[in-house]
């Protein structure tokens, strides 16, 4: 297995933490190699233009399941590939964290 971009440096929003009741390591390792879960049409298609011109790539993945009443969190690959932002999916962005 072996990414198709930089992840950069690793964050985990503390509500995403909070929410999953873990360190999603599994989500980031697949949003690194492509398996970017439930994400639109659209969005697929945005992720492969940023592949070849680098941008950002997004990710979504159910908190739960089982359970998609609970939502989900995405990953998301800043525009310069150098950081990776684990959050809820309706949380705020923000880039102080």
């Amino acid at each position: 297995m072996y990414a198709n971009f930089l992840l950069g440096n690793l964050r985990v929003t503390p509500a995403a933490k909070i929410k999953l009741k873990r360190i999603p390591l599994d989500l980031v390792a697949r949003h690194a190699v492509n398996d970017h879960g439930n994400i639109t049409a659209r969005e697929a298609k945005l992720n492969a233009l940023a592949l070849k011109r680098t941008g950002t790539i997004m990710s979504r993945y159910l908190i739960d399941p089982t359970d998609p009443k609970q939502g989900s969190v995405v990953v998301i690959t800043h525009e310069t590939w150098d950081d990776t932002v684990v959050q809820l999916e309706d949380e705020p962005e923000d880039d102080d964290q």
